[in-house]
């Protein structure tokens, strides 16, 4: 009697996708060089002007939230793998799995930045935080190696 031929187990058809991590921290050489140049305009005006002190103390205000930042240091961070998306900032986290995701938008705004919405099967909406968005191209070619259909508008409104 011949043997039976071998054949290999039954693989899934779903692609197996590499898994995606981005994470950002808020002290970085961007906001330094950004509070620096401020401290130093303010301090050259203060002393080529002879500023008032409280106007001084005014101009010094606009830098509170960005030294609040450098101080604390909160990360950013999104994850994709084949069963989730899952995004986490300073105010909260979300972890969702990928087969209750309809499908992402991404919109392009007036001011050339871009946001980032998540649409449940059930209706829901929910946006990435600014601070949890990597690059756009990246983001899109991300979810489309997911399997998530993405949606590009550009220039919205709202």
């Amino acid at each position: 009697m011949a043997d039976a031929p071998m054949t290999d187990p039954p693989t899934s058809r779903r692609a197996v996708i590499p898994a995606y991590h981005y994470s950002r921290a808020a002290r970085s050489p961007r906001l330094l060089l950004a509070l620096g140049l401020w401290g130093a305009g303010i301090a050259a005006l203060s002393l080529a002007l002879s500023v008032a002190l409280w106007i001084s103390l005014l101009l010094i205000l606009p830098m509170l939230p960005g030294l609040w930042e450098l101080w604390r240091n909160p990360t950013a961070s999104l994850k994709l793998d084949a069963t989730r998306l899952c995004w986490r900032n300073a105010s909260g986290a979300v972890d969702l799995p990928i087969n209750r995701i309809s499908h992402v938008t991404l919109d392009r705004r007036w001011d050339f930045s871009h946001r980032a919405t998540v649409h449940t099967e059930a209706g829901k909406r929910l946006r990435i935080p600014p601070d949890c968005l990597p690059p756009h191209q990246i983001l899109e070619q991300a979810l489309t190696a997911a399997g998530l259909p993405v949606r590009r508008h550009h220039f919205r409104i709202y």
